[in-house]
């Protein structure tokens, strides 16, 4: 599998480096961790360029290199990167340009899988889904931006799965797998099934019928689910509620959860003009988010 981690500032994002870096462990993906700096004018880009060879004569680092050093740091922490012969930690280098339209660095991970530290620049959901284009991603990771419309953009247009790290803990998780009738559900349950087989974690099942005449529809979902979690050998429980959806995956989620759906069927311009059920869980929710598309 493809994993692309989305990072910011060093301090924001370092718990979301620790957070995605163990699931990707966890998969054995390769894994992108991708900085976007804003695109420098026109007119004045050959001096900002030459102004950059210029600190990196004068071994003065740039923001986005700072952060995928950072990064860098954090993955090894965790195992996520291969060690020399000597046990040592690979070194940091230089990143080479224009490598897919990304300045790059690539080493070795800790399971033979890739790790690629990249730096592009541009509008971030634009530069976010040319690389999943070009490199296929099956999951991309972001930290639960304060700027909220690029989070809804992100959420309603990257051509994969998303994961939001909200409020990331050192906890052990439960996954709370939302299903329903849907072909998007039955995705989130087999993503559901691969990583609490993993993580070695628990699952809660909940289905919602948000009237009282379509409980046995969501009791079927359920069941449904069930049957494929215990084919995977994974412990769950199950809860069948009737009423407002995002409420009662508000309710049913805590600090210490993982929330999994999937991605909503609408057009995106519908889900542009009246709102996602996906961006009103994102927002209501105290843990991370998960949407498979």
């Amino acid at each position: 599998m493809k994993f692309l981690m989305c990072i910011g500032g060093v301090e924001p994002s370092v718990e979301t480096i620790r957070f995605g870096g163990r699931i990707a462990k966890a998969f054995e993906a390769d894994i992108s961790v991708l900085y976007v700096q804003p695109k420098a004018p026109h007119a004045v880009r050959k001096e900002i360029q030459l102004a950059r060879e210029k600190l990196s004569e004068w071994e003065i680092e740039l923001p986005g290199v700072r952060v995928l050093r950072a990064a860098y740091r954090i993955l090894s922490e965790e195992g996520v990167l291969r060690p020399s012969p000597r046990g040592e930690a690979v070194e940091f280098q230089a990143l080479k340009p224009e490598v897919r339209g990304a300045y790059e660095l690539e080493l070795p991970g800790g399971q033979g899988q890739n790790i690629r530290l990249r730096i592009r620049e541009g509008d971030i959901v634009e530069e976010v889904n040319k690389e999943t284009e070009s490199e296929e991603n099956d999951l991309v990771i972001f930290g639960a931006s304060r700027r909220r419309q690029i989070l809804q953009k992100l959420i309603q247009f990257v051509n994969c799965s998303v994961l939001i790290v909200k409020n990331p803990k050192d906890v052990t998780y439960e996954l709370l797998l939302c299903t329903d009738s849907s072909v998007p559900a039955r995705k989130a349950e087999t993503f559901t099934a691969r990583l609490a087989h993993f993580l070695q974690c628990r699952v809660l099942i909940l289905s919602v019928a948000k009237f009282k005449n379509r409980e046995h529809v969501a009791m079927e979902g359920a069941e449904r689910a069930s049957r494929l979690l215990n084919k995977a050998g994974v412990r769950h429980s199950v809860a069948v509620r009737t009423g407002s959806v995002t409420e009662e995956i508000a309710g049913a989620a805590r600090e210490d959860t993982v929330v999994i759906m999937g991605a909503s069927r609408r057009p995106e311009i519908w889900k542009l003009v009246f709102g996602s059920k996906a961006n009103r869980v994102a927002e209501r929710v105290p843990c991370p988010v998960l949407f498979v598309k």
